[in-house]
């Protein structure tokens, strides 16, 4: 009986030590994911940085990214002068009521993709050469649409989507390039408002995992869109 005993028991402690490891092994992964999402933008020093507060349009911008938007966002969206100029201004401005309205309804109608049609631009149209306004609409369109779908069918396309992320440093342009963190420096916010919603489409891709937690828990990207 003392032998079947110290027999379980080594069992035991082994399946323990060989969950242990493969825990450790799994989430050391899933923590090299994270940490290579946040050195695309610059590292910690980019993406934890709050110090740098949005201003006028770029404040409206990053409010219309909120999970949760207020309705102050929908009154300061209206009391703005139409923009009909092709430029970039005019752009952050059709962005931010689109992602208002895609957040707000979750429905994806005709104007979403007028405006991704609109304004698929040479990289030297975007304020500092960096399409981060435009990929982070994207990405919000996407967003929407999976929500509508369930299962295996959502999780196939969001891990194609992410697949392309990984690949060519986003859906349409790649954000990984000198003149995006040099734009980061700048304006952190940007790249944090990116991340927040990037990891709402990990969420989706993977389920379960450390890696999209980690990023959307960091208070800087929190802050930014809850």
């Amino acid at each position: 009986m003392l032998k079947t005993f110290i027999k379980y028991t080594l069992w035991f402690v082994g399946s323990c030590l060989l969950l242990g490891m493969l825990g450790f092994y799994w989430f050391d992964i899933e923590a090299e994911r994270a940490w290579k999402v946040i050195n695309w933008f610059g590292g910690m020093e980019v993406v934890g940085n709050r110090r740098v507060i949005p201003a006028g349009m770029d404040d409206i911008y990053l409010r219309s990214l909120n999970l949760k938007p207020r309705k102050e966002i929908v009154y300061d969206l209206r009391a703005l002068e139409p923009c009909r100029e092709y430029s970039y201004k005019c752009m952050l401005q059709d962005s931010s009521g689109i992602n208002l309205y895609l957040i707000s309804t979750g429905i994806v109608l005709a104007d979403v993709d007028g405006f991704l049609e609109k304004y698929k631009a040479d990289t030297e149209f975007f304020e500092g050469a960096c399409p981060v306004v435009y990929e982070t609409t994207a990405i919000v369109k996407e967003l929407a649409s999976l929500r509508l779908l369930t299962g295996e069918k959502k999780q196939i396309i969001a891990k194609e989507k992410m697949k392309k992320i990984y690949i060519d440093g986003g859906l349409t342009y790649s954000l990984q390039t000198p003149a995006c963190r040099e734009f980061f420096r700048k304006k952190p916010y940007m790249a944090q408002a990116y991340i927040g919603h990037l990891a709402i489409l990990m969420r989706f891709a993977d389920g379960f995992s450390v890696s999209w937690m980690y990023l959307a828990g960091l208070p800087s990207v929190l802050s930014t869109i809850r």
